[in-house]
């Protein structure tokens, strides 16, 4: 009996063993989390789910401004929270998340911009996050002034991308405007004045492809609006007031943060 016993101990402790290496890893750490260190991880992990859209959105709206053969590594390293992935620029290799992202918002004409700003918004969520370092336990491991600077550029990201234009006065990222538009304010530009038969002329509302009543496409700003929001939850999480910055100080801004 004491024999039947002892081998019923050894298979339950076994079981229980095997079990726990079952357990995802990141499951186990949580045990020994603060709850508010684990939800500030949930934070960036969201952040980076939805700059994965991000990139999908402004790549299908600026087909020709990405490079489709690195454009898989770019959604992995994103997807798995590496850091592995850099660019050049005129030869030399760009590694701060400032330096990409100044590329990406120059009025010249930069090759692959989509990238740039991509791969520049990631190492600056990588950056504020100490991704590499991801395992905290307590939420006061984080750095509150980068989180700051991270909340305070994700709004001077949403200003620049929405009005920022190159130096032949192009929008560097097509985002919310409708065709129409795009096609009615080149028109002007060069010195047309359109009546408004000619307007319903323009292109895509001739042939039916948009209204003249068709909405803005907004969802780019939401997208980083969302961003932004959980960077604020993580900065309430270690006690801080988020900063608001007024349209006036972002417009004086030329460089990131």
């Amino acid at each position: 009996m004491v024999y039947v016993k002892n081998i019923f101990i050894v298979i339950l402790t076994v079981s229980l063993f095997t079990g726990c290496l079952s357990v995802k890893q990141e499951q186990l750490e949580e045990v020994f989390q603060s709850n508010s260190a684990v939800e500030i991880k949930k934070d960036y992990q969201a952040i980076s789910k939805l700059l994965l859209q991000f990139k999908e959105k402004i790549d299908k709206r600026n087909p020709s401004a990405y490079d489709k053969e690195i454009s898989g590594s770019i959604y992995t390293q994103i997807d798995t929270l590496k850091n592995d992935i850099t660019l050049k620029f005129m030869g030399k290799e760009i590694t701060s998340y400032k330096g990409y992202l100044q590329i990406a918002f120059s009025k010249d004409n930069i090759k692959n911009r989509n990238d740039y700003l991509i791969i520049g918004l990631y190492k600056m969520l990588y950056d504020a996050y100490d991704i590499e370092n991801s395992y905290k336990i307590t939420a006061f491991s984080y750095d509150e002034q980068k989180l700051q600077r991270l909340y305070k550029n994700l709004q001077i990201l949403k200003w620049k991308i929405k009005v920022d234009k190159d130096l032949e006065e192009n929008y560097l990222f097509l985002t919310w405007q409708n065709n129409w538009q795009l096609e009615l304010e080149k028109k002007i530009k060069s010195g047309v004045n359109l009546s408004w038969d000619e307007i319903q002329n323009l292109e895509y509302l001739k042939n039916k492809k948009e209204s003249i009543f068709s909405y803005s496409n907004f969802s780019f700003e939401t997208t980083l609006t969302l961003m932004n929001y959980r960077v604020q939850m993580s900065l309430k999480k270690l006690g801080v007031e988020p900063t608001e910055m007024s349209i006036k100080a972002i417009k004086s801004l030329f460089i990131f943060l």
